[in-house]
């Protein structure tokens, strides 16, 4: 399998994001497909054999492939109409499994990224889900990006985070910052979270004792 370089993919995020911001903050909401474009032409001329995930990849080629899910803009309809609250996300699948993944929350520059089996991060300090029992904040979808609101968990900001429909592409990513970070995600029936799964619910032990309760 690639070997990537972690540093620089992170740095290559960090570049794009700041033409993001400095579209958002001129009020003039730049092509969001032309920074999906800018991040698959760079990592396309580093990592040739990685594949992209497009919606169009074979069930085979999902479990077995080498591929990057990109959501150059997670949160499309706040950049667009100049509200906070969006985030850039870019996972490596391999074999079926997210072994990398980063959401770059622009606005406030901050890099949360995980490596399988390896911890997760924020600007470079170690991450770790909230073990809070009392007094709890978890979230559900609402009009934050998943991914973000993912990584707010994994920073033990959000307590717990839970949703229901099948929104991997944006979640799986955040998915693996919170195991790294020492919480859970699962669906809401408690089965493990993958790609296709229906719903999903993440956090440490007492968010998700809380996100049960709920039904």
């Amino acid at each position: 399998m690639t070997a990537i370089d972690t540093q620089g993919v992170l740095e290559l995020v960090r570049e794009v994001g700041a033409g993001l911001c400095e579209s958002f903050w001129r009020g003039q909401p730049a092509d969001i497909r032309a920074a999906d474009e800018q991040l698959r032409q760079a990592l396309n001329a580093q990592y040739p054999s990685i594949a992209w995930a497009d919606g169009a990849l074979s069930e085979e080629y999902a479990r077995h492939g080498e591929y990057w899910i990109c959501d150059a803009v997670d949160g499309a309809m706040q950049f667009q109409r100049a509200m906070p609250g969006w985030s850039m996300a870019l996972t490596l699948m391999r074999e079926g499994v997210a072994v990398f993944a980063l959401v770059y929350d622009a606005m406030h520059d901050e890099m949360f990224h995980a490596l399988w089996r390896h911890g997760a991060w924020c600007n470079g300090q170690p991450m770790r889900v909230s073990e809070q029992a009392t007094q709890q904040t978890i979230a559900t979808r609402g009009l934050g990006p998943a991914s973000l609101q993912l990584a707010y968990v994994a920073g033990g900001r959000l307590d717990a985070f839970w949703q229901r429909g099948n929104d991997g592409y944006r979640c799986i990513g955040g998915a693996l910052l919170v195991r790294e970070a020492g919480g859970q995600a699962t669906q809401l029936d408690g089965q493990p979270y993958r790609l296709a799964s229906s719903s999903i619910a993440a956090g440490g032990a007492a968010g998700l004792l809380l996100v049960a309760s709920l039904g």
